[in-house]
């Protein structure tokens, strides 16, 4: 019987009082699950389908649909209220853009760090920023922050670069007119080397671009996207 410790990405209504689950394992990436959750006895109990619980799951089946038969809470992470957009917006960010049944535990060991530091926002700034650079380079769609991919020149601070997915980082010439990508200023690009001493104006520039890129990338605006003031 399969089994992995992971979260709750999404949890909606099914039929005879069932849940249908998309489910961010360690083990197997994100997989769906089928719960038909207990209320008072059993292995799968209705209160720990719930976002942001580190749970210990077992599932059975074949195909892309499983059943969940176990789920246990080992830990959970407690979000205070500022943060729970934020966290359901990184929940959506996995399910649309992680690959289903496709193990990433890197970026499963990132996704659970993130949640741990949005517990204290305070003194972890930035986290989901950070988690989304790591997730665009887990995605193949990480960022050249030292030269140009076109001709390894070197990255200069006051040049303007355009981001082109799949190609890149080139230098943005102003007099040609280019539809794809996205620009990046070459200040941000060095900025970028040491997320630990980046300004309020690179967090920024940085949160534009990110916004650009993951439209991009899932098709549509995600629906947690506007409720936060990132």
């Amino acid at each position: 019987m399969p089994e992995s410790f992971g979260y709750i990405l999404r949890n909606r209504p099914f039929r005879e009082n069932s849940r249908l689950l998309d489910v961010f394992t360690e083990e197997s990436g994100r997989i769906p699950c089928i719960a038909r959750p207990a209320k008072k006895r059993g292995k799968v109990m209705a209160g720990t389908l719930e976002p942001f619980r580190y749970l210990h799951l077992q599932w059975v089946g074949r195909g892309d649909v499983f059943t969940l038969t176990q789920a246990d809470e080992r830990g959970r992470h407690n979000l205070p209220n500022s943060e729970l957009f934020t966290g359901l917006y990184l929940n959506e960010l996995v399910y649309r853009l992680s690959q289903q049944h496709q193990a990433t535990p890197e970026l499963f060991q990132a996704y659970k760090q993130t949640l741990h530091r949005m517990i204290d926002p305070y003194t972890n700034p930035k986290a989901l920023m950070r988690f989304e650079l790591f997730l665009l380079e887990t995605l193949g769609y990480g960022i050249n922050l030292y030269e140009e991919d076109s001709n390894s020149d070197g990255i200069i601070p006051q040049q303007r670069y355009r981001y082109i997915p799949q190609h890149g980082i080139i230098k943005n010439d102003p007099e040609i007119q280019q539809a794809d990508g996205f620009i990046l200023s070459g200040n941000l690009l060095v900025a970028l080397r040491d997320l630990n001493t980046m300004h309020v104006e690179n967090w920024q520039e940085l949160r534009t671009f990110l916004d650009k890129i993951i439209l991009l990338l899932v098709g549509k605006p995600l629906n947690s996207r506007k409720f936060l003031k990132l």
